[in-house]
């Protein structure tokens, strides 16, 4: 894994219904078809962990967007993206997809460049 292939750059927290619209925009912007081959949004608690064990072989970066303490801030911010952008995202399911340990939780965005 690269070592700058994790990046928390401008991480937003606070309430799900504050930071939607915020969030709406970054994934946005670093979603643009005309760099990004594909994407997965996604919740951990070790971003590192789960981009190098999860994500290193098939994508080139992850973006970590959000923090919380609450699981279910989490979750209803991943839902939430998710569903906005389900016609282009590589997602299967709406997002819970597995165990995220404790907290602090990340919402994240992984990437394949074209």
């Amino acid at each position: 894994m690269s070592a700058d292939a994790v990046h928390f750059e401008s991480m937003t927290t606070g309430r799900p219904s504050t930071a939607a619209s915020t969030l709406r925009r970054r994934v946005s912007a670093y979603t643009r078809q005309d760099v990004v081959g594909r994407f997965k949004i996604g919740i951990t608690n070790n971003p590192r962990r789960r981009f190098s064990n999860g994500y290193s072989a098939d994508y080139d970066e992850m973006i970590v967007l959000y923090r919380s303490p609450s699981r279910d801030s989490v979750s209803q911010v991943e839902r939430d993206l998710i569903d906005h952008n389900q016609a282009i995202t590589k997602n299967r399911i709406a997002g819970g997809g597995g165990n995220c340990g404790d907290p602090p939780y990340y919402l994240y965005i992984v990437l394949r460049h074209k």
